[in-house]
Parts: structure tokens; sequence; C-alpha cells
């Protein structure tokens, strides 16, 4: 079941009533009390009338939404819960490794630790994710298959700390840092490895393949790799990971 939270949006039963079919858990108006509840949420969306520093507060959270209008709320929605299909659409873009010292100062600026291993399985393939940070952390298997070099389909489920440290257990494991920048109500993912001192990856998930979007002024962009294999994380896990025992 999806935890979702919807912040900003009174009318609640327009909300419950239309998404009573997804068998989801939805919160409203949820304050950050601590950082543990950035992972007990799936999703966090913000819209109407909101406080700055309060959709900041949530910084780090794996999808976090700024939805202007009520139809832009309605969309989001929509494509979180897959209607009509749970799609993802990505692009990504190699850019000039950043100050790091920089993006903590920025106050839309947060970041959390992603370790991952793709697991071959007979006919099926899968990602498995552990992500957080500090003592707080969730686990996830994923299942993705292609549709176009931008869009596929996607299937995630949470799993529990013994399923993800069974499951990479003799398969290659890449780590970085993802920083989780909120930019003209974009919400961009920079990941950082360790095996490159001089550039990083950054991405953005869409939902519709034509939607406009404006980099954050402060990273220099070197070029798009959104169709380039290279610069997928399975290939990097396998260049560069290293061995899970």
């Amino acid at each position: 079941m999806d935890k979702i939270a919807v912040n900003g949006f009174f009318n609640e039963e327009l909300i419950k009533k239309k998404y009573k079919s997804q068998n989801a858990e939805i919160d409203f108006n949820v304050s950050l009390a601590e950082n543990k509840q950035k992972y007990d949420y799936d999703a966090v969306f913000f819209t109407g009338s909101f406080d700055e520093k309060a959709a900041y507060s949530w910084l780090g959270s794996e999808h976090l939404r700024i939805a202007p209008s009520q139809a832009d709320l309605f969309a989001e929605l929509d494509f979180f819960f897959g209607i009509p299909n749970r799609l993802e659409i990505e692009r990504k873009f190699l850019v000039d490794m950043p100050d790091e010292k920089m993006l903590l100062s920025l106050p839309n600026c947060g970041f959390v630790e992603i370790s991952q291993a793709y697991i071959k399985n007979g006919k099926e393939n899968f990602r498995l994710r552990k992500r957080g940070l500090g003592n707080d952390y969730i686990y996830y298997k994923t299942i993705k298959k292609d549709i176009s070099k931008i869009k596929r389909t996607e299937t995630e489920y949470r799993i529990t700390k013994r399923e993800y440290e069974n499951g990479i257990k003799g398969n290659k494991i890449i780590s970085k840092i993802r920083y989780l920048i909120l930019y003209k109500n974009k919400y961009f993912e920079l990941d950082i490895f360790p095996f490159w001192q001089d550039k990083a990856v950054l991405e953005i998930e869409l939902k519709q393949e034509s939607e406009k979007f404006e980099i954050p002024n402060f990273l220099n962009v070197i070029e798009e790799v959104t169709f380039n294999a290279h610069f997928r994380n399975s290939y990097l896990a396998e260049k560069y990971g290293m061995y899970s025992v």
C-alpha cells in the first residue's frame, strides 16, 4: 500500500473519493517532526498556498512534487498512481562536479545515501536499493521494463532489511550520494559517485517526454546522456561496483 502526504489542499474528501480504488493511505497537511517521516511516505505533494520552508523540510523524500493548482495536483497524483499506466520518464545529464559545500548551504537542497545492486535471477531482472540517512533507511525492490530509451514501466515495493542484505550477496554494489534539489517547482536528483572526481549525473523525472523544465543555474551541463547506456546505473554498477559478501 502506498502512503502519501498532500499538503496545502483542503478538499480532502475529493481526493479520497477520486483515488479510493488505489488502496492508498493519504494523509493531509502533515508537519515533519523527524527525519524518519521522509521515508515513511512514498510521496509528498505540495499544492495551492503552502509554506516554502515547509516544502524544503521534506527534501530527501523520494518523490516530492509541487503542484501550483488543483489540476496540476491531480495530474501529479494520476502519474504517481499509474493512471492509466505506471511509468518512469526520465532525462539525464552529465554535469561538472559541483562544490558540495555550496550544495549543502542551499535551502532548496537535501541529500540521502543510496546503495544498490542489479540482480539477474533467471528471467527476472530487478534492482535492490537501500536509501536513507543516519539510522533511517528504507529498502526497495524495483522492476523496470524499457518502452523506449527515455520511458519505461516501473513496479516498485518495499522490502525488509534482511531481504535486501540476503538479495545483494555475491552481487556488485554501487553507492552514491544523491542530492535532492527543488528548483522552479521541479525536483532534481544529483548523483555523486565515489569513482568520479570531476563529474556527476543530474536526473529529472517527468510526467511526459515533452515536459519543460529549467536546469538549476548553479550546475554546468557537459552533455545530455539520456540515451547513452554507459551512464545507466546498471552499467556503472557493473563497471565500478564492489562485490557484496
